[in-house]
């Protein structure tokens, strides 16, 4: 099935939601969108976008979408995490696999990579709506030479879960659980932050090089602050950071 049933997830979201084909991006789609709320999907993209600029490879047979999203308050940084928090219970609550969370945006399976999200503000005339930009390998992970020399290795979620539910009904999963994030603000988020901690790919303590606007740093890894940023302990103090790059840093032996 390359097609989403529009109907069918507009009525269990709650939403209007657009199915498309084939599009070049989710997040575009979902931007020249007027409506205050809305839901875009694509079967596959010809230009995902991922962070910093990135290319999201988009095969066929997975979820690729975005969320345009007005509310009162504006959002905090803690809006990603607590979706991975929510699709990590989610997935676990329907008979899936384990994953994790790896910040600031990514979901794991097996020590793959088969999520990432993204979000960014979009002020027009009628005011500024956030779009969050859903992206998560479901029945396909893209090979490495899809993904490129330097990208992280690739999971698909049914490669771990058995028996695979299907596409629709995973999608539809996710999909709820995002919007149930958003739906419930700011409070519902700290609430789901609280439980970072049982999903996290890193252990605190753990040693970290963050690389992000400021540049490259180093420092143990402490958890994330209520508001989602990530705590990192250097030599001289703790730092927060709101968004970046997070690898392990692997002691000599």
């Amino acid at each position: 099935m390359s097609r989403w049933d529009a109907g069918a997830l507009a009525a269990a979201l709650g939403i209007p939601v657009v199915a498309h084909e084939v599009v070049d991006s989710t997040m575009m789609a979902a931007e020249a969108d007027p409506r205050p709320r809305v839901v875009h999907l694509a079967g596959r993209q010809r230009s995902g976008q991922g962070r910093h600029g990135r290319l999201w490879s988009s095969p066929p047979g997975n979820l690729y979408a975005t969320i345009a999203w007005t509310a009162e308050e504006r959002l905090p940084p803690a809006v990603l995490s607590a979706i991975q928090v929510a699709w990590c219970e989610a997935v676990a609550g329907a008979g899936g696999p384990r994953t994790a969370c790896k910040w600031p945006n990514d979901g794991l399976v097996a020590g793959g990579k088969w999520a990432g999200l993204l979000a960014r503000r979009s002020d027009g005339p009628e005011g500024g709506r956030l779009l969050v930009g859903l992206g998560a390998n479901l029945e396909r992970a893209p090979s490495p030479e899809e993904l490129g020399p330097d990208a992280a290795p690739a999971a698909a979620l049914a490669d771990h879960w058995r028996p695979w539910p299907g596409r629709s009904a995973v999608g539809r999963l996710l999909l709820a659980a995002a919007v149930d994030v958003l739906r419930e603000g700011s409070a519902g988020m700290v609430e789901r932050l609280a439980r970072w901690p049982i999903h996290d790919a890193l252990e605190v303590g753990a040693r970290v090089r963050i690389e992000d606007a400021a540049g490259e740093r180093t420092g143990l890894y402490r958890g994330l602050a209520p508001d989602g940023r990530l705590r990192l302990a250097t030599e001289r103090s703790e730092i927060l950071v709101s968004a970046g790059d997070v690898r392990r840093v692997r002691p000599i032996t």
